[in-house]
């Protein structure tokens, strides 16, 4: 690989660091988590930017491979616990009231993706759907559920 391509793709993971580790940390829920999930999809990325073919935007081939990172992360190492039920580091959440963290922690891991995705990622129906290769309708659906379930859970 020659410096300049070295270059530039340090220059891509480094401008999509950030919303990369966001992203595994709204699935994972723990900081130490999401760096590891973070860590094997940039060297996903960086491994498999040759491969890119351009079919969609980069940003989007950059975080469907940290989502399917992530998701594949969560069923390999949260094996014991019930599924989508994380043990949040509440920390990692600092900016939100503990029984936020808590309520969010308890979402189903789909629904709790679907959520990250639009409400905190901002990612439109249409981007999420793509990202995680589901239909829009099924993401209304599982965004509808998750912020009735944190309704409920907030009381």
């Amino acid at each position: 690989m020659s410096r300049v391509v070295k270059d530039e793709l340090a220059s891509l993971l480094a401008l999509h660091q950030d919303r990369v580790y966001r992203i595994a940390l709204g699935i994972a829920g723990q900081r130490a988590d999401a760096e590891d999930i973070m860590q094997d999809a940039l060297l996903s990325i960086a491994r498999g930017h040759r491969d890119f073919r351009g079919d969609a935007a980069l940003s989007t081939w950059i975080y469907r491979i940290t989502l399917r990172t992530a998701l594949a992360w969560m069923a390999r190492h949260r094996r014991g616990e019930a599924a989508g039920e994380a043990h949040p580091d509440l920390s990692a959440h600092a900016d939100a009231p503990l029984d936020l963290s808590r309520a969010l922690a308890r979402l189903p891991l789909a629904a709790r993706t679907v959520l990250m995705l639009v409400a905190v990622e901002g990612f439109s129906h249409a981007e999420a759907a793509r990202l995680l290769d589901i239909p829009e309708g099924t993401v209304a659906s599982r965004l509808h559920h998750a912020r009735a379930q944190l309704r409920r859970a907030l009381g």
